[in-house]
């Protein structure tokens, strides 16, 4: 770790851990948090896991940001006007977009469930059903290989 990535990370400690938080519950990104304190990736997510505990608190965070991004998003729709009714509609779907992906509550994409046939698998199923029905089920056959009645084979053994 470079001597400025140190330096920035000192920054971000003396800042404190409750302040940039609150950043992001505000709605900030990293990126734009990261532009405001003159702050990189590196520096940031080295900061997050310098202190043990502080990437689930980040994380947690990040799921109540959800929260505030859903809300967002029912705000600027109710208070759409005529006006301005398609950058509202373009700001609630970019809300709704990260407040699905900071929270897995508001995920609200159709999930696909794919089932796969093999026609071979279903033969192979079929052969083995009918091989055990054929193990248990004892045919009696005259000598041109006609099946014989059950019932009346039982008879003559009487």
């Amino acid at each position: 770790m470079g001597k400025i990535t140190r330096e920035r990370m000192k920054m971000m400690d003396e800042l404190g851990e409750d302040a940039l938080f609150e950043m992001v519950l505000s709605g900030k990104t990293v990126r734009s948090i990261g532009a405001e304190l003159g702050v990189g990736w590196r520096a940031f997510y080295g900061w997050l896991d310098a202190v043990e505990g502080r990437r689930e608190r980040y994380n947690e965070t990040l799921r109540q940001a959800g929260h505030i991004f859903a809300a967002r998003a029912i705000d600027t729709a109710q208070n759409a006007t005529p006006e301005n009714i398609n950058v509202a509609r373009l700001q609630v779907d970019t809300d709704k977009w990260i407040a699905s992906k900071l929270n897995s509550a508001y995920d609200v994409r159709q999930r696909e469930t794919t089932v796969t046939l093999k026609v071979e698998d279903l033969h192979a199923q079929a052969a083995a059903l009918f091989a055990h029905e054929v193990e248990h089920e004892m045919l009696d056959m005259d000598e041109d290989g006609n099946i014989l009645d059950v019932e009346s084979s039982e008879r003559d053994d009487d």
